[in-house]
């Protein structure tokens, strides 16, 4: 992998920031801003297509099938265990491993939430009342 060397400018309460973060991370402070920028880069743009490649195989489903699809629930050990990514994130900064752990568990996260949105909207179209989903979101 070719290193690309890069000046930056931060403000000085960015920089006490991610001079905190370092030291819980036990990471330098060089280490800690490309670990920041890693973190909210995407992961690479397969995993945009597989999501988009589901979403556009919804349109060919029954509608009882887009009643399941619009109903699914994402587990909830995957939300216990993006909580904690999150808390951890915040309080002292993951590994690599558990930053791509968070990226594995936000992506399903998002394809539950698009698949669900999708299927709503092909049921809508398809002339259905999807009122009763709302429920779905609130809990």
């Amino acid at each position: 992998m070719t290193i690309q060397t890069l000046t930056i400018d931060l403000p000085e309460s960015v920089y006490k920031q991610v001079q905190l973060q370092s030291r819980h991370s036990q990471r330098t402070v060089a280490e800690e801003v490309v670990a920041v920028v890693i973190s909210a880069l995407p992961i690479d743009e397969k995993i945009a297509s597989d999501i988009a490649e589901e979403l556009d195989a919804l349109e060919f489903l029954s509608d009882e099938e887009l009643w399941n699809a619009a109903r699914a629930q994402v587990a909830q050990e995957s939300s216990d265990r993006l909580q904690l990514l999150l808390e951890k994130q915040q309080r002292e900064g993951l590994t690599r491993v558990e930053q791509v752990a968070a990226q594995r568990v936000s992506h399903y996260h998002d394809r539950v939430m698009l698949v669900r949105a999708k299927a709503a909207v092909l049921l809508k179209r398809r002339g259905h009342d999807i009122s009763k989903l709302l429920s779905l979101v609130v809990q």
